[in-house]
């Protein structure tokens, strides 16, 4: 298991760099908020495969990577996105109208704290969904590679994934 986590973080964290970045383009970042619900657990498991990082993706695995995935994603597009947003914001401030990132921060101190927690809840609820997807895609993983596995067998493999001296 130690082996999953690690670059499951890691890719997690580029995968949401990556996401940070599609969500300043204003026409597809609702569209890409999306896809880090959903997508990022699949791009991971997928990457782990193809690069013989991971050998046999249990469905519990699958699930620990997506949620991991999930949750770092979201952080690392937060932590880009909105100070690169307020930035842009304050900059060329355009809609003095509406609610702007910049008047957000500058109204009150404990707004900051706000939005940390409305970011740490909500990337809880993208590692709940990237779980349950990345479950879903070591599933059919399982079941392209043609291994007759039954639920004793994914507890069996459960039991061992500690280190064996």
């Amino acid at each position: 298991m130690e082996r999953f986590i690690k670059p499951s973080i890691a890719l997690g964290a580029l995968s949401g760099l990556v996401f940070g970045i599609l969500l300043l383009m204003p026409f597809i970042a609702p569209f890409m908020f999306f896809f880090m619900f959903i997508l990022a657990g699949i791009i991971v498991i997928v990457a782990l495969k193809k690069t013989n990082t991971a050998g046999v993706i249990t469905l519990q695995n699958g699930s620990i990577i997506g949620a991991l995935t999930g949750f770092f994603s979201l952080i690392a597009a937060s932590i880009f996105y909105i100070p690169i947003a307020y930035l842009i914001d304050i900059i060329f401030n355009k809609n003095p109208d509406t609610f702007r990132i910049s008047t957000s921060f500058s109204m009150n101190s404990y707004d900051l704290m706000a939005i940390s927690m409305l970011i740490f809840f909500t990337a809880v609820l993208s590692a709940i969904t990237n779980a349950f997807t990345a479950m879903v895609t070591a599933f059919i993983y399982e079941k392209i590679e043609n291994k007759k596995t039954s639920f004793e067998d994914h507890l069996y493999m459960g039991q061992f994934d500690e280190k064996i001296e």
